[in-house]
């Protein structure tokens, strides 16, 4: 209990209070639609992670591991190949963003030591994802993938996001969320298994990008 209390000790009321909100709506929402067990445990998951992550703890990556495992299966079910695909990677993307992220630790609070990118680094993110987005459209169509276009942008932008986490760059937070809540909307009027948690997941991920950018703005700027 008293590792808890101090895990706990340098978060604001919001910041406690947003977590536990987000999960319990979570848990409440998939049990009144009937959703899976499955969708429910990963959908809770991926919230207290991108919960921590936002905090910049490092404790987020071992929520992240299940979540994408157990992602990757509903994504599976659903026909999403492309977030499943992603899911897949993110498995060694996980490992290595732990072993980055322990290189670079704020001293004292347990947070990681984030950054912002510079002008040129939004050119080659624009032009970049749009080219990648582009090639990955064309490969889902060939496999016969639902949603290919939304599905395409939706795994690249993760995919980009992921890894501009790894690097520690705060705009992980403005590029993805939306067009996978997007994605789930249509896999929902689709009849998709877990759809209606993994949208109130996602949900739930798009709000947390807001404080999420807002906080690691604040933290590079500190670390600075």
């Amino acid at each position: 209990m008293e590792k808890i209390k101090s895990y706990f000790k340098d978060w604001t009321m919001f910041e406690k209070s947003w977590l536990l909100i987000s999960s319990v709506t979570m848990v409440v929402l998939s049990l009144m639609w009937g959703d899976s067990m499955i969708a429910l445990l990963s959908g809770l998951a991926g919230i207290i992670s991108v919960v921590l992550c936002a905090k910049g703890k490092i404790e987020n990556y071992a929520f992240g591991l299940f979540q994408a495992v157990t992602y990757a299966y509903i994504c599976f079910q659903s026909h999403i190949y492309g977030e499943v695909m992603y899911n897949i990677l993110m498995v060694p993307m996980i490992i290595i963003g732990i072993i980055s992220w322990k290189k670079n630790m704020a001293d004292g609070n347990g947070e990681v030591k984030a950054r912002n990118l510079t002008a040129k680094g939004w050119v080659i993110l624009i032009v970049g994802s749009i080219a990648a987005v582009a090639g990955y459209s064309f490969i889902l169509k060939l496999l016969d993938g639902e949603f290919a276009l939304i599905d395409a942008t939706s795994t690249i932008l993760s995919v980009i996001a992921t890894i501009l986490m790894l690097a520690r760059y705060s705009e992980q937070w403005v590029i993805v969320n939306m067009v996978s809540v997007v994605l789930w909307v249509m896999a929902l009027m689709n009849g998709g298994e877990g759809s209606v948690t993994l949208l109130v997941m996602w949900t739930a991920y798009l709000f947390n990008s807001t404080y999420g950018y807002i906080n690691w703005r604040k933290m590079a700027k500190e670390n600075a």
